[in-house]
């Protein structure tokens, strides 16, 4: 009953992008999507603490190695165990923006494969004007929003400098 719901009010929004062919539709859909995932992890995302954890993580594994080269266990244990630590800490910070970022995907990606597999049945939503290994030269729904989410994620984060952090 909730799909339902769901899938019709996912459909009224989206309603007018199915006027176009199904890989532009979908790649403006996975396009929207990771633009909303980068916001989230923008507004969600402590940079500088980030920063500051991986900046301590890179000093700890640098100690690390060359403690572990110069065969000094108690130190080499000591930095580990630091690294740990703040392993933990990065976890700690990112994790909200993860649970948000499944809860989110979670929610469309039921409607996107409802939505793609049931109106092309069985139909590649893209042809390719090449092949790729075990794929072929045409990909279903799910192949198409991963490429399109990856390659969008990617050029956004190269356009606007953002890091991963």
């Amino acid at each position: 009953m909730v799909f339902e719901e769901l899938i019709g009010i996912f459909d009224a929004i989206f309603f007018p992008l199915f006027a176009f062919q199904p890989h532009i539709s979908l790649l403006i859909i996975s396009s929207f999507l990771t633009v909303l995932m980068l916001f989230i992890n923008r507004l969600t995302v402590n940079r500088n603490l980030v920063r500051e954890i991986k900046n301590k993580m890179e000093e700890t594994r640098e100690l690390l190695t060359a403690a572990q080269k110069e065969n000094r266990t108690e130190d080499a244990n000591k930095h580990l165990s630091e690294m740990m630590k703040a392993n933990s800490q990065y976890m700690k910070v990112t994790f909200k923006t993860l649970i948000i970022s499944i809860v989110i995907i979670s929610l469309f990606l039921p409607w996107l494969r409802h939505t793609y597999e049931e109106t092309y049945k069985g139909v590649p939503v893209a042809k390719l004007p090449f092949s790729l290994p075990f794929l072929g030269d045409s990909v279903n729904w799910l192949y198409w929003y991963i490429f399109a989410s990856l390659t969008v994620g990617w050029v956004i984060r190269k356009l606007m400098e953002i890091d991963y952090a």
